[in-house]
């Protein structure tokens, strides 16, 4: 009898301990993730710090030019920048972009963002005093980098890119 008791108690000691087991594997899972999703967050914020400090610092300074990389989410494939609602630029690009990027056009057109990430982010980034020559630039990421030429005008930062292998099709 004392022997069957054993049995039952080893066997609920191995369910308990498999349960203690799956516990911990999920709740690793869950972190894991979660450290993902943050590192991915902590990125966008750099992206997003870079380029607001660099428009900042070479905005006012009419005339000088800095290259700089810029350091990309680890999916994105493209960035768009767009010239702010408040910028005329020459053309018909607000045509050519509604047309062709749609979702990005309705975005822009809103107010709240100029600069896009592909693919999209839940962030929205709105870069102000930005200007672009032709109203949109498009730069496909190459190693989660982009390098972007920034000049000074007097009131706003015009960029542009530094490298044209690097400019969308």
């Amino acid at each position: 009898m004392k022997r069957r008791a054993q049995m039952i108690g080893q066997v609920f000691i191995f369910i308990l301990a498999g349960l203690v087991f799956i516990l911990i594997l999920a709740y690793g899972y869950k972190a894991i993730t979660g450290f993902l999703e943050r590192g991915e967050e902590v990125q966008l914020l750099d992206f997003r710090n870079a380029l607001e400090s660099t428009v900042n610092t070479i905005k006012r300074d009419y005339g000088s030019v800095q290259r700089v990389d810029l350091r990309l989410p680890a999916k994105t494939t493209r960035v768009f920048f767009v010239t702010g609602k408040d910028t005329v630029v020459a053309g018909d690009w607000e045509v050519e972009f509604r047309d062709r990027y749609p979702l990005l056009y309705n975005a822009w057109d809103a107010g709240n963002e100029n600069v896009f990430l592909i693919p999209r982010q839940p962030t929205p980034l709105l870069v102000p005093d930005l200007l672009v020559e032709d109203g949109v630039l498009c730069l496909n990421a190459v190693n989660n980098k982009v390098s972007v030429r920034v000049e000074g005008t007097g009131s706003k930062a015009k960029l542009s890119a530094w490298d044209n292998e690097q400019a969308c099709d």
